[in-house]
């Protein structure tokens, strides 16, 4: 019969909220500790691509979503200049015909709640106002600035990118967040949108806009079940505190974006208030499982990544959904930390190769103009591989995904449940596939 174990997870982000469903739902005892009052998340937007979609079905949580989310009926890449399109992907209905799943634009705190209250549906104990002084690994225990402490078989790090968990599983080395850009996040009503007949199609039109130009983008689409729309500004440089994020300057956000499309513009007008983000990515850590294999990293305080793939999120859950089903059949503790490894193995390069095509797509986005952005462009447009135009990229895993045939499939079509459970049936049926099985 599988033991059921006392987990500790730090966070009630996204990450910290899945990890909690997936593994409560595989029968284990489970603690979510949050710093913050409550369990809240700022008005940002958030895409959930058919590799998240299908995790939440498998959760009963997809209807849910879909109540409160967009299904966007395009991708569409412009010039930041006058707004001409240079290329479009059609998502509806192509991402259910081609994955099974749809692309959905949501609302992040929608996100929030859908996962919080399945959590606590389930029997999941969330504990907010426990923010975490220190995580001893030799006892397993987490202790708090307010001197609780709490002690677990297993301590999951959902904390971010500034974990404190992870401080714990390396413990030898300073780990440094990097990233040259920042975000302005804002969003519009619906009717202030619809009310100006310059800018009223990109609300009623239902697609994903890119405008993509020199050091800076930005992305604008419909959200809340098209109750908002939401823009995510890309620009050089860092914020102004020690702060992830923080009140936006409006004519400091619209200045950024004085060279762009008149349409665009138009719509910078009606925004009335803005909050200005860090973005930051790690780079490649040594390890996401402690010495001792009883602590472990999920989401960004493993493989923190910039936006340009919208797959952060989508990252995490894969993660929560691959350690939920690694850790359902567990006979003793002494497996623990050979399963953990496991779930490394699995994840570490899939994460790692979508982390790095974040970059790469922020680094193409971000093209002066000149040769190489018209290269790009004619490549985008034919659908072939920007780095190599010219050629048909028919074979590569490269990050430019909507120009790179097998991309898309490689991304969207994995499903880390059905994964998982094929390396859990390997080891039941070969126990020594644990220790020997290479990296997925």
């Amino acid at each position: 019969m599988a033991k059921s174990i006392s987990i500790i997870i730090v966070g009630a982000g996204l990450g910290g909220l899945s990890s909690a469903i997936a593994l409560k739902r595989s029968g284990h005892n489970v603690k979510v500790l949050e710093g913050a009052k409550e369990i809240s998340e700022v008005g940002a937007g958030i895409q959930v691509p058919p590799n998240t979609a299908c995790i939440l079905d498998a959760w009963g949580l997809l209807e849910k979503m879909e109540e409160k989310a967009v299904a966007p009926v395009s991708v569409i890449m412009r010039r930041y200049s006058n707004g001409e399109v240079i290329c479009s992907n059609q998502l509806k209905p192509d991402m259910i015909e081609n994955f099974g799943y749809p692309y959905l634009l949501a609302y992040r705190a929608d996100y929030i709640e859908v996962l919080y209250n399945a959590a606590l549906e389930l029997g999941v104990e969330v504990i907010v106002n426990a923010r975490v002084q220190s995580v001893d690994e030799e006892n397993s225990r987490v202790k708090l600035f307010d001197g609780r402490t709490f002690d677990a078989d297993l301590i999951i790090g959902a904390d971010g990118i500034r974990s404190k968990v992870r401080r714990a599983v390396i413990p030898n080395q300073e780990i440094m967040s990097y990233s040259t850009n920042c975000a302005y996040r804002a969003t519009i009503p619906a009717e202030v949108m619809r009310s100006d007949p310059e800018i009223a199609h990109l609300m009623d039109e239902c697609n994903s806009n890119f405008w993509i130009g020199p050091n800076r983008h930005l992305v604008g689409y419909p959200m809340k079940g098209g109750e908002l729309y939401n823009l995510v500004l890309i620009v050089p440089g860092l914020t102004e505190s020690d702060k992830w994020n923080e009140p936006g300057n409006l004519q400091e956000m619209r200045d950024s974006f004085s060279d762009f499309d008149p349409v665009l513009r138009k719509v910078l007008t009606h925004i009335t208030n803005c909050r200005k983000w860090a973005l930051a990515e790690l780079p490649t850590l040594p390890q996401w499982v402690s010495r001792n294999g009883n602590i472990v990293l999920v989401g960004d305080s493993a493989h923190a990544m910039l936006p340009c793939l919208a797959q952060g999120a989508a990252q995490a859950i894969e993660d929560s959904a691959t350690l939920g089903i690694l850790l359902s059949n567990i006979n003793s503790l002494s497996e623990i930390p050979r399963l953990l490894r496991m779930y490394e193995r699995i994840r570490r390069p899939r994460a790692e190769i979508v982390q790095k095509g974040s970059l790469d797509n922020c680094i193409n986005w971000h093209l002066l103009d000149g040769p190489e952005q018209v290269s790009r462009d004619k490549a985008m447009a034919s659908g072939s591989d920007p780095r190599h135009p010219g050629a048909k990229a028919t074979k590569s895993k490269g990050p430019f995904q909507w120009s790179n045939k097998d991309f898309p499939t490689w991304l969207y079509g994995y499903n880390a449940i059905s994964v998982a459970k094929n390396v859990l049936q390997e080891i039941i049926e070969t126990p020594s596939a644990l220790e020997v099985r290479p990296s997925l």
